[in-house]
Protein backbone atom coordinates (compact mmCIF):
# COMPACT_ATOMS: atom_id res chain seq x y z
CA UNK A 1 0.00 0.00 0.00
CA UNK A 2 1.26 3.42 -0.99
CA UNK A 3 1.99 6.12 1.90
CA UNK A 4 -0.10 9.00 1.41
CA UNK A 5 2.06 12.11 0.52
CA UNK A 6 0.44 15.70 0.99
CA UNK A 7 2.31 17.92 -1.09
CA UNK A 8 3.39 16.87 -5.59
CA UNK A 9 6.56 18.49 -6.01
CA UNK A 10 6.05 18.77 -10.08
CA UNK A 11 9.33 19.56 -12.05
CA UNK A 12 8.60 21.55 -14.99
CA UNK A 13 10.28 20.76 -18.65
CA UNK A 14 10.01 23.24 -21.83
CA UNK A 15 10.84 22.14 -25.51
CA UNK A 16 13.94 24.37 -26.66
CA UNK A 17 14.03 24.64 -29.94
CA UNK A 18 15.88 21.83 -31.72
CA UNK A 19 19.41 22.55 -31.30
CA UNK A 20 20.46 19.11 -30.26
CA UNK A 21 20.33 16.43 -33.27
CA UNK A 22 20.11 13.04 -32.73
CA UNK A 23 23.14 11.00 -34.53
CA UNK A 24 21.62 9.66 -37.52
CA UNK A 25 20.63 6.20 -37.94
CA UNK A 26 22.69 3.81 -40.18
CA UNK A 27 19.86 2.48 -41.36
CA UNK A 28 18.09 5.58 -42.20
CA UNK A 29 17.60 5.84 -45.81
CA UNK A 30 18.03 9.75 -45.63
CA UNK A 31 18.92 12.59 -43.27
CA UNK A 32 16.63 12.10 -39.90
CA UNK A 33 14.81 15.28 -38.86
CA UNK A 34 15.80 16.82 -35.59
CA UNK A 35 14.07 15.82 -32.11
CA UNK A 36 13.68 19.20 -30.05
CA UNK A 37 16.04 19.41 -27.28
CA UNK A 38 14.74 19.77 -23.48
CA UNK A 39 15.67 21.66 -21.20
CA UNK A 40 14.85 21.76 -16.98
CA UNK A 41 12.67 24.85 -16.41
CA UNK A 42 11.77 25.95 -12.65
CA UNK A 43 9.97 23.42 -10.30
CA UNK A 44 6.95 25.17 -8.62
CA UNK A 45 5.08 22.76 -5.57
CA UNK A 46 1.88 21.45 -6.98
CA UNK A 47 -0.79 20.85 -3.70
CA UNK A 48 -2.24 17.43 -3.89
CA UNK A 49 -4.79 16.44 -1.36
CA UNK A 50 -4.00 12.93 0.20
CA UNK A 51 -6.76 10.36 -0.85
CA UNK A 52 -8.25 8.12 1.66
CA UNK A 53 -6.63 4.81 2.05
CA UNK A 54 -9.38 2.26 0.88
CA UNK A 55 -10.07 -0.97 2.67
CA UNK A 56 -7.82 -4.02 2.20
CA UNK A 57 -9.94 -6.03 -0.09
CA UNK A 58 -10.13 -3.15 -2.29
CA UNK A 59 -6.70 -2.32 -3.00
CA UNK A 60 -5.35 -2.23 -6.18
CA UNK A 61 -1.46 -0.95 -6.18
CA UNK A 62 -0.78 0.80 -9.16
CA UNK A 63 2.89 1.97 -9.52
CA UNK A 64 4.69 3.11 -12.84
CA UNK A 65 7.34 1.16 -14.70
CA UNK A 66 10.06 1.24 -17.78
CA UNK A 67 8.17 -0.82 -20.45
CA UNK A 68 10.90 -3.20 -22.61
CA UNK A 69 9.08 -1.81 -24.99
CA UNK A 70 6.58 1.43 -25.57
CA UNK A 71 4.06 1.35 -28.31
CA UNK A 72 5.36 -1.43 -29.94
CA UNK A 73 9.18 1.22 -29.98
CA UNK A 74 12.47 -0.38 -28.65
CA UNK A 75 14.60 1.45 -26.45
CA UNK A 76 16.34 3.96 -28.12
CA UNK A 77 19.84 3.92 -28.87
CA UNK A 78 20.58 7.08 -30.74
CA UNK A 79 22.78 9.36 -28.26
CA UNK A 80 20.85 12.56 -28.68
CA UNK A 81 17.42 10.61 -28.52
CA UNK A 82 18.90 9.51 -25.32
CA UNK A 83 20.10 12.48 -23.67
CA UNK A 84 16.45 14.33 -24.18
CA UNK A 85 14.72 11.25 -22.00
CA UNK A 86 17.18 11.72 -19.50
CA UNK A 87 16.68 15.45 -19.31
CA UNK A 88 12.44 15.12 -19.52
CA UNK A 89 13.10 12.31 -16.56
CA UNK A 90 15.24 14.50 -14.10
CA UNK A 91 12.53 17.34 -14.68
CA UNK A 92 9.92 15.48 -13.91
CA UNK A 93 10.25 15.17 -10.12
CA UNK A 94 7.31 13.79 -7.76
CA UNK A 95 9.74 14.37 -4.52
CA UNK A 96 11.76 11.28 -2.46
CA UNK A 97 8.86 9.17 -1.84
CA UNK A 98 7.41 8.56 -5.01
CA UNK A 99 8.61 5.75 -7.40
CA UNK A 100 9.33 7.56 -11.16
CA UNK A 101 10.80 6.05 -14.41
CA UNK A 102 11.87 7.57 -17.78
CA UNK A 103 12.62 6.40 -20.42
CA UNK A 104 13.31 7.59 -24.80
CA UNK A 105 11.84 4.93 -27.14
CA UNK A 106 11.87 5.20 -31.56
CA UNK A 107 14.57 6.09 -33.96
CA UNK A 108 14.66 9.42 -35.90
CA UNK A 109 15.37 7.45 -39.06
CA UNK A 110 11.32 5.68 -38.59
CA UNK A 111 10.07 9.15 -36.97
CA UNK A 112 8.31 7.57 -34.23
CA UNK A 113 10.14 8.83 -31.11
CA UNK A 114 8.88 8.90 -27.93
CA UNK A 115 9.97 10.93 -24.43
CA UNK A 116 8.33 10.20 -21.46
CA UNK A 117 8.44 10.23 -17.73
CA UNK A 118 6.10 9.27 -15.05
CA UNK A 119 6.20 8.97 -11.28
CA UNK A 120 3.58 7.81 -8.34
CA UNK A 121 1.46 10.16 -6.48
CA UNK A 122 -1.89 10.60 -4.35
CA UNK A 123 -3.88 13.05 -6.25
CA UNK A 124 -7.74 13.70 -4.91
CA UNK A 125 -8.52 16.04 -8.41
CA UNK A 126 -7.10 14.63 -11.45
CA UNK A 127 -8.26 17.64 -14.12
CA UNK A 128 -7.60 20.18 -11.51
CA UNK A 129 -3.79 18.78 -11.50
CA UNK A 130 -3.44 18.23 -15.14
CA UNK A 131 -4.55 21.87 -15.22
CA UNK A 132 -2.51 23.46 -13.40
CA UNK A 133 0.51 21.12 -14.26
CA UNK A 134 -0.28 22.28 -17.83
CA UNK A 135 -0.86 26.51 -16.75
CA UNK A 136 1.91 27.03 -14.82
CA UNK A 137 4.52 24.31 -16.65
CA UNK A 138 3.30 24.98 -20.33
CA UNK A 139 1.59 28.21 -20.18
CA UNK A 140 3.16 28.47 -23.84
CA UNK A 141 1.08 25.71 -25.36
CA UNK A 142 -2.76 25.40 -25.52
CA UNK A 143 -4.22 22.06 -24.29
CA UNK A 144 -7.04 20.16 -24.58
CA UNK A 145 -9.16 17.29 -22.62
CA UNK A 146 -7.90 13.80 -24.60
CA UNK A 147 -10.40 11.28 -24.28
CA UNK A 148 -8.55 8.65 -21.89
CA UNK A 149 -10.10 5.37 -22.62
CA UNK A 150 -10.63 3.04 -20.20
CA UNK A 151 -7.98 4.87 -18.44
CA UNK A 152 -9.38 6.73 -14.96
CA UNK A 153 -8.28 10.44 -14.58
CA UNK A 154 -7.39 12.98 -17.00
CA UNK A 155 -5.34 13.67 -19.86
CA UNK A 156 -4.53 17.09 -21.52
CA UNK A 157 -2.35 17.11 -25.46
CA UNK A 158 -1.09 20.69 -26.89
CA UNK A 159 0.81 20.95 -30.09
CA UNK A 160 4.20 21.44 -29.38
CA UNK A 161 5.71 21.17 -33.06
CA UNK A 162 9.21 22.91 -33.91
CA UNK A 163 9.53 24.34 -37.35
CA UNK A 164 11.26 20.92 -38.46
CA UNK A 165 9.64 18.38 -35.94
CA UNK A 166 5.47 17.69 -35.75
CA UNK A 167 5.26 17.37 -31.79
CA UNK A 168 2.54 16.93 -29.50
CA UNK A 169 3.36 17.31 -25.56
CA UNK A 170 0.65 14.87 -23.34
CA UNK A 171 0.11 15.16 -19.76
CA UNK A 172 -1.95 12.65 -17.88
CA UNK A 173 -3.30 12.09 -13.87
CA UNK A 174 -5.04 9.66 -12.03
CA UNK A 175 -5.20 9.30 -8.53
CA UNK A 176 -2.40 6.40 -8.35
CA UNK A 177 0.47 8.32 -10.57
CA UNK A 178 1.14 11.00 -12.93
CA UNK A 179 3.14 11.86 -16.29
CA UNK A 180 4.16 13.55 -19.47
CA UNK A 181 5.16 12.06 -23.17
CA UNK A 182 6.36 13.59 -26.49
CA UNK A 183 5.20 12.38 -29.33
CA UNK A 184 7.81 13.27 -31.85
CA UNK A 185 6.53 13.43 -35.54
CA UNK A 186 3.07 12.81 -34.71
CA UNK A 187 0.08 14.60 -35.15
CA UNK A 188 -2.20 15.45 -32.13
CA UNK A 189 -5.11 13.31 -32.82
CA UNK A 190 -2.43 10.41 -33.57
CA UNK A 191 -0.50 11.31 -30.52
CA UNK A 192 -4.12 11.40 -28.21
CA UNK A 193 -5.18 7.93 -29.49
CA UNK A 194 -2.26 6.63 -28.44
CA UNK A 195 -1.89 8.27 -24.96
CA UNK A 196 -4.27 5.66 -23.03
CA UNK A 197 -2.40 2.95 -24.40
CA UNK A 198 1.21 4.33 -23.58
CA UNK A 199 0.04 5.49 -20.27
CA UNK A 200 -1.74 1.54 -19.43
CA UNK A 201 2.02 0.50 -20.86
CA UNK A 202 3.24 3.17 -18.45
CA UNK A 203 1.04 2.14 -15.42
CA UNK A 204 0.54 -1.48 -14.00
CA UNK A 205 -1.22 -3.17 -11.90
CA UNK A 206 1.69 -4.61 -8.99
CA UNK A 207 -1.25 -7.26 -7.98
CA UNK A 208 -0.71 -9.01 -11.39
Amino acid sequence: MRAMVGVLAVGMIALAGCSDEPAAPSAAASAPASVPATTAAASPTVAATPVATPAATNVIAYTVVQPKTLLGRAPATEAGIKEQGAKVGNAWDAGPSATKVSGAYGTTGKKNVILFAAATSDVTDPAAFVEQVATQGFSRYTFRPVDTGAKRGAARCADASSAATPTTLCLWSDQYDSGIIYFFFSAAADAEKLLPQAWGEIEVDKNK
